[in-house]
């Protein structure tokens, strides 16, 4: 069930319906960004290229046994093509801080997700930095 389901019924019902939040449990992070490599028809292989990090710790970041820093997320976010929210859901279930506009970096983050550039040139004007 999706989640904007889940919270229609909640916000709807009058008593909350514990068995319905039990029995959808989220996502886990490898599992929502596998969905968004599908949909975007993207291996696994040249995420990790983009991302310029070592083989063996990209897969590790990409199956689970190892988490992805902050940074590292939204540069995911971004080479994906993804939106505000479903940045903001990304690292939720990362377990890392939501994006907040009142810091510069993340002010810049926003901007770059809600008006899509090239994932170098974003970078660049986001950290001052070529990929």
């Amino acid at each position: 069930m999706r989640t904007e389901d889940i919270e229609e019924k909640i916000m709807r019902t009058k008593r909350l319906d514990m068995k319905l939040v039990n029995d959808n449990p989220p996502p886990e992070f490898t599992e929502y960004l596998q969905q968004f490599l599908d949909k975007r028809g993207i291996k696994k292989s040249a995420l990790i290229k983009a991302l310029n990090v070592d083989r063996n710790y990209g897969y590790q970041m990409l199956n689970g046994t190892r988490t992805p820093t902050r940074s590292q997320i939204l540069r995911i976010a971004l080479f994906l093509g993804m939106d505000l929210k479903h940045t903001q859901r990304l690292l939720n279930l990362a377990g890392r801080e939501a994006l907040y506009v009142r810091r510069p970096e993340d002010a810049k983050t926003v901007h770059c997700l809600e008006h899509p550039m090239e994932f170098s040139k974003a970078c660049e004007f986001i950290w001052g930095e070529q990929e």
